[in-house]
């Protein structure tokens, strides 16, 4: 038996590889705005053969105006915290000197969730070194305030003091709360004939404790705003023809020192190389990034000069043909990108409707359900309120092949509020109007 034996062979095989270069063109594709901005002015630091100039000083050289950057920051709303929040309507009420001032103090005493650290109007008092009664007062007007649910002393607390404001009786209440859990996990079947109610009352309390929200304070949540500089601006240029432009160009800032590459030697051969493919990167991705922009905001013209009210359906394979490009490369351009629009910053990623069914050859976008949900909203009375059922039976009619779940979905997308929410407001609303 003979031992083993070594053996030379040749073998061909083909395989994609993609360059360093093509590698960096793709990463800095995907970049937004201002993380471009930082990588370009590290990049700049570490290389030198690379000269960049900040946004800001190509601003100040040339007397132009503020930066993309600047006038996003500026724009920003600066949202209030809760205490001012709170504060604002306090001030509102017909309420006395001191029991308003009370009230503000506790504003700024609750916790992240919106509710009070103290167990009781009584440990109110003795915190804060207050007379009781004026304590009580305090909590009743911040209780009033918007949102439904503040300044409550226990999650079950808010949940009581939101379903007082959506029109609950007192009796209601307590039977909701005596099966809490089971309406929480939605066990209607265990809990409704403990409570002697039917199945769609069961499944109506259900929908209305899930619609409670547990944090009414995390709305107003002090983390600093997500800034969002658009990168493309669309305007109307002559004969209403829309025109698209890069609102910063990083690549004409981004140059070579060709005094120092005059110089080089074998040593910095690396670092001019790096510097040449990174300005290549930088000109591809405004190039495809405008083309793209350019792709969409034709295809969506009816949108933006007012012909059509909804999007028309669209895909980044449609627009990826239309530019030769893959379609990958168009989900890199549009990812985290924003443009600008009469003042309105757009994000480029919801100008891609999905398409739906509606009749033979003539597909609607995922936008126009949304708008056509809104109206059906919009007109109803309080004895006509339609439930998710009924909006997809009334789409479905008009040829709109859409589920119920899908309905369900764009209208919490919409913020719209259940069926059953909608008919306690629409009540509520109107025995206001009455007892006026």
């Amino acid at each position: 038996m003979s031992g083993p034996q070594t053996r030379l062979e040749l073998r061909q095989t083909q395989r994609l590889a993609i360059s360093p270069a093509l590698q960096q063109s793709v990463a800095v594709l995907a970049l937004g705005g201002v993380v471009l901005e930082e990588m370009i002015a590290e990049a700049a630091s570490e290389n030198p053969f690379l000269i960049y100039t900040p946004m800001d000083a190509a601003s100040g050289i040339s007397g132009a105006s503020l930066s993309a950057y600047d006038v996003a920051l500026q724009t920003v709303a600066a949202t209030p915290s809760l205490g001012e929040h709170l504060c604002s309507q306090i001030a509102l009420m017909d309420l006395p000197a001191d029991v308003a001032e009370a009230a503000m103090n506790l504003a700024y005493d609750l916790d992240e969730n919106g509710f009070l650290t103290q167990p009781d109007a009584q440990a109110v008092a003795r915190d804060h070194g207050i007379p009781e009664i004026r304590a009580m007062q305090a909590v009743r007007a911040l209780q009033a305030c918007e949102p439904a649910g503040i300044g409550a002393f226990s999650l079950i607390d808010s949940v009581r003091l939101q379903m007082l404001d959506a029109g609950l009786s007192g009796e209601r209440i307590q039977l909701i709360l005596t099966g809490l859990p089971y309406f929480t996990k939605g066990q209607t079947n265990l809990i409704g004939p403990a409570l002697g109610l039917t199945e769609e009352e069961a499944e109506e309390i259900t929908e209305l404790v899930r619609s409670l929200d547990p944090s009414p304070g995390r709305a107003f949540d002090t983390a600093d705003p997500i800034i969002r500089v658009p990168e493309l601006v669309v305007s109307e240029g002559k004969d209403a023809a829309l025109e698209v432009e890069l609102v910063n160009d990083h690549a004409p800032r981004l140059k070579i020192d060709s005094e120092l590459a005059a110089a080089r030697g074998d040593m910095a051969t690396n670092h001019f190389r790096d510097a040449r493919d990174l300005i290549a990167a930088v000109k591809y991705r405004g190039k495809t990034l405008l083309a793209v922009g350019r792709a969409v905001v034709d295809a969506q013209a009816g949108y933006f000069t007012g012909r059509s009210k909804a999007l028309a359906p669209l895909t980044r394979s449609a627009i990826a043909e239309r530019l030769s490009l893959h379609k990958s490369t168009v989900g890199r351009a549009i990812a985290g990108k924003t443009m600008l629009w009469r003042g309105e910053i757009i994000e480029l990623d919801s100008l891609f409707p999905a398409a739906l069914t509606a009749g033979p050859g003539k597909p609607v976008s995922s936008h126009a359900a949304q708008l056509a949900i809104a109206r059906l909203v919009a007109s109803e009375e309080r004895d006509s309120v339609l439930s998710d059922e009924a909006i997809c039976e009334r789409l479905r009619e008009d040829g709109v092949d859409i589920s119920r779940r899908t309905v369900a979905k764009y209208r919490k997308c919409l913020n719209i509020p259940s069926s059953a929410n909608r008919r306690r407001l629409l009540t509520k609303s109107a025995e206001q109007r009455r007892t006026r």
